[in-house]
């Protein structure tokens, strides 16, 4: 694979780096979101980045679907996801804590469960109160970051914002969520788009599509062409511009800069350029907040990867275990070498099946051998084809070397701090070194430095 692939296209891309992986979308993008409800939840109080949130529930409280059930003082809220009974609270596992609170809930649905209808006069709710219902809901961002909604929508005082961007990317290969629900929910989508651009102030919003979503692309068209926003209040005006097919186009950086032409600084927001950007199930989550009061209780994920024998697209409750998934997706095969959560460029590997789906789950991946290296990294050869393929400009040979002498303190000068790990490097090394990981655990050298020094 040529990583000047792209260059070729004359849609629109970020300047710098980037790769193409196979993409392995064809398992997933023709099918339909299926509905999923387990037997038992098991909800990690760390659904966000920041603070755990306190549980508010103990042993045998009854609860229903969209109850309060824990929170993070003065942030945002978790959810009961069902109607059931609380079984425990307890440490149980996390995706990415290792070991957190975990609060389990078992289903037993009831016919006065919440409907969460439609709140008159949404459309003409102040400001405030729109980021008022986003935080009781417990928006966060669902295309992974996990970062509260109402904090980001929040702007500072005196920030200057001109356009909404809305990412429709979904660059990581396999993965099909967004996919899925721009093609099943794009009027959702555009309205909470709407909405969004109503609440940080600003008339223009770009929906970036890359160019092997092309149903998305023009299913998108059709939705705003026949909602007409331009004759709401306030009016909005909505694109959908096609980029091309390039990882990490769905970065906040990288897809600015594809959609806009500007350059967001070094260590800055894209805010620092006029820019918001949000994920599609971000804004869908955002409108069933405003419009419906209804908190993130579920989300869409892609279970894909020939490991598993039967891919789909479900929409879970948060909480529902990887076990249980496995088992309603047939189980796995006999040649499965690794589990993921995420895509595979920037997923992480689990080798626990009692891990849960978080509100920033995107993926569950079933790798095979053909489909992942399990090859023992080499020295570094000098090649720099990391160099070349790196978004942000950075220099993780050199980091990976400091890394392996033990000094992870001196890596800042190759800019290990502005790595927002993608995952281009490790991609793209011929030794098939852990770059990215070297990166990871320079910067967590970097923070309990910080942590010391306060």
């Amino acid at each position: 694979m040529s990583l000047l692939f792209w260059r070729k296209s004359a849609l629109p891309t970020f300047s710098r780096g980037g790769v193409h992986p196979d993409e392995h979308k064809e398992l997933t993008e023709n099918l339909p979101i299926e509905d999923f409800i387990p037997t038992n939840v098991y909800l990690p109080v760390s659904q966000s980045l920041g603070p755990s949130a306190e549980p508010l529930v103990a042993k045998a409280t009854k609860v229903k679907r969209g109850d309060v059930i824990a929170r993070v003082p003065g942030g945002v809220s978790l959810h009961a996801p069902v109607s059931g009974i609380v079984k425990g609270v307890a440490t149980g596992p996390h995706a990415s804590l290792v070991y957190d609170t975990v609060i389990t809930i078992q289903t037993k649905p009831g016919d006065d469960d919440p409907q969460f209808p439609e709140q008159p006069g949404w459309q003409a709710l102040p400001v405030a109160q729109m980021l008022e219902s986003i935080r009781d809901a417990g928006v966060v961002g669902l295309g992974g970051a996990a970062f509260p909604t109402y904090r980001k929508l929040a702007l500072p005082k005196g920030a200057k914002v001109d356009t909404l961007v809305i990412n429709g990317s979904e660059c990581e290969p396999y993965l099909t969520c967004d996919y899925r629900l721009m093609l099943e929910e794009s009027e959702k989508v555009v309205l909470g788009s709407w909405l969004i651009a109503k609440i940080i102030g600003v008339a223009n919003c770009v929906i970036g599509v890359e160019d092997n979503k092309q149903p998305a692309a023009e299913k998108m068209r059709q939705t705003i062409a026949g909602l007409g926003l331009e004759k709401m209040e306030p009016p909005v005006k909505m694109t959908v511009v096609v980029t091309q097919t390039r990882y990490p186009q769905g970065s906040e950086k990288q897809l600015v800069q594809s959609l806009t032409g500007r350059l967001v600084p070094k260590g800055g927001l894209p805010l620092a350029v006029g820019v918001v950007v949000q994920n599609v199930a971000t804004a869908i989550a955002c409108l069933d907040a405003i419009r419906n009061a209804k908190p993130v209780m579920e989300r869409v994920l892609t279970v894909s990867g020939r490991g598993i024998q039967s891919p789909r697209n479900l929409r879970v409750p948060i909480g529902t275990s990887v076990e249980d998934i496995v088992a309603h997706c047939g189980g796995y095969t006999n040649d499965l070498v690794k589990i993921l959560l995420g895509g595979p460029m920037m997923g992480r590997t689990i080798a626990d099946l009692d891990v849960s789906v978080t509100k920033g789950t995107s993926g569950l991946l079933f790798l095979t051998a053909a489909e992942t290296s399990i090859t023992r990294y080499q020295p570094c050869i000098s090649c720099g084809e990391c160099v070349d393929a790196c978004p942000m400009g950075l220099e993780p040979n050199r980091v990976s070397q400091y890394m392996e002498v033990g000094r992870p303190l001196e890596t800042e000068q190759f800019g290990v701090k502005e790595c927002f790990e993608c995952g281009c490097c490790s991609y793209s090394c011929p030794s098939h070194r852990p770059l990215v990981q070297f990166m990871q655990v320079a910067k967590a050298a970097y923070r309990r430095q910080e942590r010391k020094t306060k």
